[in-house]
């Protein structure tokens, strides 16, 4: 195989695979991005068994080939390579691969094509997702998704396919974020399917700036592709919480105010929170909400935010992380806090975008 590209075609391709060809796997061989060249296309693909990922990357084929080199060491030398010269690329005996650019050799030990896993072909339903609707409602929902539960239905994020809409949903049992879109139409037996996080945030970053991305579904399989990349994962299995249940129908009390000043107020009071539990308080009034704590072996820390309205109030015990995370993924300049007691959930809504909607199971204020 002889190939040549420029570099940021090739660098990008391999900074896409390197979140799925991590090194940790027990086979080698899943650490090793797949260079293939053939039918005039040369792709970069890597797997983990549970996601794969092929990129088409543009560049000259000299000679059709197909090799896997380790995709970290590949990807650190071409990041070191000048800006303004070709890299040239070809395989040597004993699946050596070389590397020329410039007056710079470098070779490195490779492993055959054959060991390397296939890809799953998916030939189910598929639709066409807008890219930055995908987008928006994966960034608006993949913070709230847990992480390392033993609940491992809730490590991913829960495509809810209703008649007038998509709703994406995401929770670890203390928080939820739940975003909509517009309806795709899905086969009837398909009321919804859990996408893993891992294959989330590849997703994102895979189809980053993706006009289309379309999407194909086969029993525990989906696969999102555009022109250039194909993503496939395996589905969470399990069902997934009646969350529908968990979003208050109706509130007593209701505050809107500035996203940006309450986000900063909270990040500055959080400073001084109880480390074991991040404990802060929200004592909202008609006038103001007051953000506040007290750690006795750290300190305390009290912060105003004016209200633009509000009817109703109440003292809220929060964990300070999770109002900072659901601040930070809200778009809108102002949002409502609705509310009810304090140990009842607290929903946060973007005014303006009734699509989006976050809550926050309170803590125990200590009296």
């Amino acid at each position: 195989m002889e190939l040549t590209f420029e570099k940021d075609d090739l660098l990008h391709s391999l900074q896409v695979l390197q979140g799925v060809a991590s090194g940790r796997s027990t086979l080698p061989i899943l650490s090793n991005v797949l260079i293939e060249a053939a039918d005039g296309k040369i792709a970069c693909i890597a797997t983990d068994l549970e996601i794969g990922i092929k990129i088409r990357v543009e560049g000259i084929i000299e000679e059709d080939g197909a090799i896997t080199v380790s995709a970290k060491k590949l990807a650190d030398i071409v990041k070191e390579l000048p800006e303004n010269k070709t890299i040239h690329l070809v395989t040597t005996a004993n699946d050596r691969v070389e590397i020329t650019c410039g007056d710079g050799v470098y070779k490195i030990i490779g492993l055959p094509d054959e060991e390397f896993p296939q890809l799953p072909s998916i030939d189910g339903h598929s639709l066409t997702i807008e890219g930055e609707t995908l987008r928006t409602v994966l960034r608006r929902t993949e913070f709230a998704a847990a992480t390392d539960d033993v609940r491992y239905f809730l490590n991913g994020l829960y495509f809810s396919f209703l008649e007038d809409s998509t709703e994406v949903v995401a929770t670890d049992g203390v928080s939820l974020a739940l975003a909509q879109c517009e309806a795709f139409t899905v086969p009837e037996n398909i009321e919804g399917f859990i996408v893993p996080l891992k294959a989330i945030k590849e997703v994102e970053r895979t189809f980053a700036d993706s006009e289309q991305v379309q999407v194909s579904i086969f029993e525990n399989q989906i696969l999102f592709a555009d022109e250039n990349a194909t993503l496939t994962t395996r589905l969470v299995e399990g069902d997934y919480p009646k969350y529908q249940g968990l979003i208050p129908k109706s509130s007593t009390g209701r505050a809107v105010v500035s996203k940006e000043q309450l986000l900063h107020a909270t990040r500055r009071v959080a400073l001084l929170s109880n480390p074991k539990n991040y404990c802060i308080c929200l004592e909202i009034d008609p006038e103001q909400i007051q953000i506040s704590t007290q750690t006795p072996e750290v300190g305390e820390a009290y912060e105003t935010v004016p209200v633009k309205s509000c009817t109703g109030r109440e003292r809220i015990g929060i964990d300070a992380r999770y109002l900072i995370e659901t601040l930070a993924h809200i778009e809108t300049e102002s949002i409502a806090i609705e509310f009810t007691s304090a140990v009842t959930t607290v929903a946060f809504k973007p005014i303006g975008d009734e699509g989006h909607i976050c809550l926050i199971y309170p803590m125990r204020l200590e009296s």
